[in-house]
């Protein structure tokens, strides 16, 4: 998807998207590269590969994710994630979230990041996201290994943020001298009512057009 391309109220249901490239992949539900814009679409399935793997789109390196979810069950090796493999450059993610199961088998002498929405986060920023979907993983890496509940490295602003799985931590490497706002939902102190209430609160400040509801037990979206 390129500079100029948009993708739109998309729903892609039941996919099942297998590559096994080594050198690369850039696998995703909606788009494998995107540099463009990406809204309100969502997926359920499977999506599986090896590098820069997420249940929306592989890799994006700019432009915008926004309102966008995925209830597909994720697999890869490196840069894994429930919605973005990566995020880069400029790219920025509003408004999304993951409910799918995200598993990294990790390859043995890469540098391995992966998350239950974003493996690895180093666009411009990520507002008011939540991933509900545990994260697993299976052998080991010469390399370093950061896996998150969350995220697995960020590099970049991260706000009004949530998620609740089998993972104590929210972000399995954190560049120095951020401090992300991600908390994990943990139905007493923190419910999915104040977690909806703070990410309603920081689109608003972000002029965004996007609103999350709580409906059953988890938060849906809304375009007003």
């Amino acid at each position: 998807l390129n500079r100029a391309g948009t993708v739109k109220n998309v729903v892609m249901e039941g996919v099942q998207i297998t590559s096994n490239q080594i050198y690369g992949g850039s696998i995703g539900g909606v788009v494998g590269s995107g540099w463009g814009t990406i809204e309100n679409c969502s997926v359920s399935g499977s999506v599986s590969g090896t590098v820069y793997v997420g249940g929306v789109v592989g890799v994006q390196i700019g432009g915008s994710i926004t309102g966008c979810s995925s209830s597909a069950t994720v697999k890869g090796t490196v840069d894994v994630g429930g919605v973005a493999g990566q995020t880069n450059s400029s790219a920025t993610l509003t408004a999304c979230y993951a409910t799918g199961n995200v598993t990294i088998e990790i390859a043995p002498k890469k540098n391995i990041a992966g998350g239950g929405l974003v493996g690895m986060n180093a666009g411009s920023s990520l507002l008011a996201c939540y991933a509900t979907g545990n994260v697993t993983s299976t052998g080991s890496s010469t390399g370093y290994v950061h896996i998150g509940g969350f995220l697995g490295d960020n590099y970049t602003t991260v706000t009004a943020c949530y998620w609740k799985n089998n993972h104590e931590q929210g972000i399995g490497y954190n560049k120095e001298g951020i401090a992300p706002e991600v908390t994990k939902v943990d139905g007493s102190v923190v419910t999915w009512q104040k977690a909806v209430d703070a990410m309603n609160t920081a689109l608003q400040n972000a002029g965004s057009e996007w609103r999350y509801e709580l409906k059953g037990a988890l938060p849906t979206l809304r375009k007003q």
